[in-house]
């Protein structure tokens, strides 16, 4: 990834789930200038957030040796909105996953309160070279605060 929507991992279960923040500041690139009575985080850019989230579970889950591309979202639920100031929860979970591809259900959150849902977000892996693993290993434990 060459940027982050998600700010820190909090919780994570190898295999099973991961939960994360997202804090929306009103200096966010995507918001200055485009949103001027009332700023918003666009929904694809918390489905992306999300599915980030989950691809950084999956690769971590493989120690490293996958990494996971976004390849189909399906089932999105919009329950509300993310404004400057919330802090966004994120959560997902590994549904099914091979050596081939995974499937997660995600939500995110603001203040307990469900903002969206994604039934099922699939993601197709990849083999990282072991010469890169470290490098990403590196990138991937300073989001966990590991």
């Amino acid at each position: 990834m060459r940027f982050y929507l998600f700010d820190r991992v909090i919780d994570f279960v190898s295999g099973c789930e991961a939960s994360g923040i997202k804090n929306v500041s009103s200096q966010e690139e995507f918001l200055i200038d485009h949103y001027d009575r009332h700023p918003v985080m666009p929904n694809p850019l918390i489905i992306e957030s999300l599915a980030q989230l989950g691809g950084w579970l999956i690769t971590v889950s493989s120690d490293y040796k996958y990494l996971a591309v976004m390849v189909m979202i399906k089932g999105v639920a919009v329950q509300g909105e993310a404004v400057p100031g919330d802090q966004i929860r994120l959560y997902t979970r590994i549904e099914n996953i091979n050596e081939y591809g995974a499937t997660l259900t995600c939500k995110a959150s603001v203040q307990e309160t469900p903002i969206l849902q994604v039934k099922n977000i699939t993601y197709v892996l990849y083999e990282i070279p072991q010469e890169d693993r470290e490098d990403l290993k590196k990138k991937y434990t300073a989001l966990s605060g590991s």
